[in-house]
């Protein structure tokens, strides 16, 4: 069986958890992008999207092994399961739009566990929506 997941800060090709997490699993990458609203966690060091009305660029990855690999993806994200108020992030489905030909299809992908953005007034908000030029823009 598989599935696909929307990454858009660390998961990406290139960056530290790709790296960990992804290298030697992944049968497709694509760019894409999904509307959201994405913020830099300053203290934390990567990404966090909420949801928006901004486009937020990044990555549609299909990862082999769907079951056992997921697992690693949660742990990373701090997800414990759905509703559980101690995620850090919540896995979501959300309507992906491939670069390369406009089409959609949906995926999974990690959303920032916030009840307000009130709670991001202190992190940098990214209006232009990638965490990558972000990354490679600020020498951070």
């Amino acid at each position: 069986m598989t599935k696909k997941v929307f990454v858009y800060g660390s998961l990406m090709e290139n960056f530290f958890n790709y790296d960990k997490y992804l290298v030697g699993k992944v049968l497709k990458r694509q760019p894409a992008k999904v509307r959201g609203k994405l913020y830099h966690l300053v203290n934390k060091g990567y990404p966090a999207m909420i949801k928006g009305n901004d486009i937020v660029y990044g990555e549609l990855i299909e990862v082999a092994d769907w079951e056992n690999n997921v697992k690693d993806l949660d742990d990373l994200e701090n997800y414990y399961g759905e509703g559980n108020p101690n995620n850090e992030y919540n896995r979501v489905s959300i309507e992906v739009e491939i670069l390369e030909d406009n089409s959609k299809e949906v995926a999974f992908t990690y959303m920032y566990n916030c009840k307000e953005e009130q709670e991001l007034k202190n992190e940098l908000y990214l209006p232009n929506g990638s965490w990558r030029t972000y990354k490679e823009t600020s020498g951070n």
